[in-house]
């Protein structure tokens, strides 16, 4: 497997990435490699495939679609 060497990495990014595999139960290494994945991940995924899965974990939404039409913003779509 390869290696890199992170130079310039600020100290206060460095706790938090610390403090995030303390509390999942992970080295420093194995945490900053699940990052990376979930940052380059081939595929993208979009906002409705990420309320898919959301939906799927969390079950089906007390709002119908009716309740949504107001909130969404035609701006940057």
């Amino acid at each position: 497997m390869a290696s890199i060497t992170l130079k310039g990495l600020p100290d206060d990014l460095k706790a938090r990435l610390e403090e995030i595999a303390d509390r999942e139960r992970r080295s420093l290494n194995q945490q900053a490699i699940s990052l990376l994945k979930c940052a380059v991940r081939e595929e993208p995924i979009g906002f409705d495939q990420a309320y898919q899965r959301f939906r799927e974990k969390q079950g089906e939404s007390p709002l119908e679609e009716g309740n949504l039409s107001g909130l969404r913003s035609e701006e940057g779509a």
